[in-house]
């Protein structure tokens, strides 16, 4: 059998040292882009907005009863027939006030949603669900009470049909769906609702075309436009490129109408560069090194645009972002080539962008590149960009895809793939763990799986990332990530040795960092989890568990205490482990006498009724029978409190008379001990005798001590 030894692998450490953060503010943006994004975050109001304009499907009565009967019903229909509104609208009729959830059986957490003591609605895609995983998903879903809608097209959702019942969706007129998103935007009497060009536009038309038609008809006359604007806006204004393209046939000119419309707003010269960066990927020469091209005095009138600040933009609403769709649309063959090309840009030497606008460029083509399922594009910019010095546009690109309805299942599996394998670049998993705060705002247990292997495999500077990133994604549900962290902690236990203490100091990390939030509970729990790695794991790790009792010891100082006392406690069997614990627990016992209250007294002994000499002899009993560094100088402190406290020189005397009880040796060893401490001080004598008539050997010397006492201070008291 071949053992494959435990190895340190830090990636290229090299590259995340400078130019490669993203930064703080691209982060926020981009959180609250997606906590922005109603088709992924189902708040209260977003589920009551949808209900309010829910148009009811013609059949929503059997829908409901269906769902009512078996906690699931699965709808069919193509893209745009509301199969997601009428979900939201079903559950919540089915069950009032219940809270719904975008799902994926392959991503989640099934056991969440057997534990959930409160049933849950949830949108599951049927695309991105198999028949076993979906069978397990709809077992728990049963054993918690809760519903769940699978929306997906006829053919998708026959994989199922042998334990799911399916209904069609009976999709309500467009015009309905229309007038009544009018209305919810005030417009209900408005000339829009009689429209007569828009209601012709919607013969023929899904409940997602008319929705997308009364927002036009409320955004573009604020903006200035007209109905011909919205129709235009409406129908993607492909009639209009239709005829554009078909009146400059020419490669050249078409080339400059897609780099100007992809790069918008850009000024002449990026436009050119942009273009002949299109034509070089399009294997097209310019003849005349350029000269054949439309000279910059006609460039508007040839792509229609106007100059604003000395840049080129286009007036109507939505046409540069149509144009680079209509390309791809009308020629699929040169689909890649342009999502290569436009994946190029943020980078292009010659174009040299600002940040703002290659970010945009990358916003851009990772929509395009989602759009045409091209995830593999996705990620393989990513890697590159990371591995670049631009973690910033690996981020956006990953950011922008891990939560979309088509590729986001893959590009988080993508992410998982990257975040377990010891070889990926530092940098890239710099890059998935900031991913993994915009992932977490809607699937929090998954961006947790993954920031816990890259506090596996990552280095300082990731775990540092995936700390912050935890500690960020607690603000959403504190409780969650503080139980992940104890268990990333305990997992620690099975691990091999390096990947053990990596994985076990971001836990710790994140644990000290949450304890304020929480109790009594949550505190044992994780002194429980530093019991278990003392007795059963790496004892290299002993340092940073001494040092994290430590830390929590400012704040729990008792609890702490207690956990030292029981440690060295432990019934000896003989055994490696209890021996480690039994060290362990003096050792912190020892360091916790060195922490010292404002009036110079250890802070553990402020109080003498909390002193039991028979339990807190077990600490001195093995530090002044081993090699302690420390053990002397804690002696010196401990006898001198003795000294200067007379309210704690009883238990205190009495814990060292005990702990050097039945064991010549440690009482030899503790005489010599106070001896040397006394060093003749008069206000030292009480606590040396207190300790040596109790523990000085032979014994007859012992008695020859007791009576020489009990005399002296019969005859001289104050002596």
């Amino acid at each position: 059998m071949t053992i494959i030894e435990d190895i340190t692998v830090n990636g290229d450490d090299s590259q995340n040292v400078f130019g490669n953060t993203v930064g703080g503010d691209l982060i926020v943006q981009m959180v609250r882009k997606i906590q922005g994004r109603p088709s992924l975050v189902l708040s209260e109001q977003e589920v009551r907005d949808k209900v309010a304009v829910y148009v009811p499907a013609l059949n929503h009565d059997l829908i409901a009863a269906v769902l009512a009967r078996d906690n699931v019903v699965a709808l069919s229909g193509p893209q745009g027939v509301g199969k997601t509104a009428t979900a939201i609208a079903v559950l919540r009729h089915v069950c009032p006030g219940l809270r719904i959830q975008h799902f994926s059986a392959g991503d989640d957490d099934l056991e969440e949603v057997g534990a959930r003591t409160q049933a849950r609605g949830y949108l599951v895609r049927a695309r991105d669900e198999n028949p076993s995983r979906l069978r397990a998903f709809l077992e728990a879903l049963r054993v918690s009470g809760g519903f769940a809608v699978v929306m997906g097209t006829a053919v998708e959702q026959r994989r199922f049909a042998d334990f799911l019942t399916t209904i069609e969706l009976d999709v309500p007129p467009a015009e309905t769906v229309y007038l009544s998103h009018l209305t919810r935007r005030g417009l209900g009497n408005s000339r829009w609702s009689y429209w007569s060009r828009g209601l012709e536009l919607l013969k023929g038309a899904s409940p997602g075309e008319a929705s997308r038609l009364a927002a036009l008809a409320d955004q573009i006359p604020r903006e200035g436009g007209d109905e011909a604007e919205v129709e235009h806006a409406y129908l993607g204004w492909a009639a209009e490129l239709r005829v554009w393209f078909d009146h400059h046939p020419k490669l050249l000119d078409q080339t400059l109408m897609i780099a100007a419309a992809t790069i918008e707003p850009g000024d002449e010269s990026q436009v050119y560069a942009a273009a002949l960066s299109l034509a070089r990927r399009l294997d097209i020469k310019p003849p005349g090194a350029g000269l054949a091209w439309t000279p910059t005095t006609g460039l508007c009138e040839l792509l229609e645009t106007v100059r604003e600040d000395e840049r080129i933009v286009f007036r109507r609403r939505g046409y540069a972002g149509s144009v680079l769709r209509h390309v791809c649309d009308e020629y699929p063959l040169a689909r890649m080539q342009l999502l290569s090309w436009v994946s190029d840009l943020p980078t292009d030497e010659v174009l040299a962008l600002e940040s703002k606008p290659a970010y945009r460029l990358v916003e851009k083509f990772a929509d395009l590149a989602a759009g045409y399922n091209a995830t593999e594009k996705i990620t393989q910019m990513a890697g590159l960009w990371a591995g670049d010095n631009r973690s910033d546009l690996a981020y956006i690109a990953l950011a922008e895809t891990c939560l979309h309805p088509t590729v986001g299942g893959r590009i988080r599996t993508k992410l998982y793939e990257w975040s377990t394998q010891r070889q990926t670049p530092q940098t890239l998993k710099l890059t998935i763990a900031r991913v993994c705060e915009v992932l977490g705002q809607v699937h929090l247990s998954i961006a947790l799986t993954r920031l816990k292997h890259l506090g596996t495999h990552g280095n300082a500077q990731v775990h540092d990332e995936v700390v912050q990133v935890a500690l960020s994604l607690a603000g959403i549900d504190p409780g969650t990530v503080f139980v992940t962290a104890l268990n990333w902690a305990r997992t620690a236990l099975t691990k091999p040795r390096g990947e053990a203490a990596r994985l076990l100091k971001v836990a710790m990390r994140l644990l000290l960092d949450l304890l304020p939030r929480f109790g009594a509970d949550e505190l044992h729990a994780v002194l429980q989890i530093i019991d278990l790695h003392v007795t059963n794991g790496d004892s290299r790790l002993r340092g940073d568990l001494l040092a994290w009792c430590r830390d929590m010891a400012d704040d729990h100082r008792i609890p702490v205490l207690r956990m030292a006392l029981a440690c060295a406690g432990t019934l000896d069997d003989g055994s490696a482990a209890v021996r480690a614990r039994k060290t362990f627990g003096t050792e912190l016992f020892l360091a916790l006498l060195f922490v010292r209250d404002a009036y110079d007294v250890p802070a553990i002994l402020d109080d003498s009724a909390r002193i039991d000499p028979l339990s807190w002899s077990s600490p001195w009993r093995i530090a002044l029978s081993g090699r302690f560094p420390t053990a002397s100088e804690a002696l010196s402190l401990w006898l001198r409190t003795a000294a200067d406290r007379e309210d704690l020189r009883a238990p205190l005397t009495a814990t060292l008379a005990l702990a050097a009880r039945g064991d010549p040796a440690i009482r030899q060893h503790l005489t010599v001990l106070v001896r040397k401490w006394d060093a003749g001080i008069h206000h030292h004598r009480p606590v040396k005798e207190a300790v040596l008539t109790r523990i000085l050997l032979p014994d007859w010397h012992r008695w020859i001590l007791v009576v020489w006492v009990r005399l002296r201070t019969a005859v001289a008291p104050g002596l």
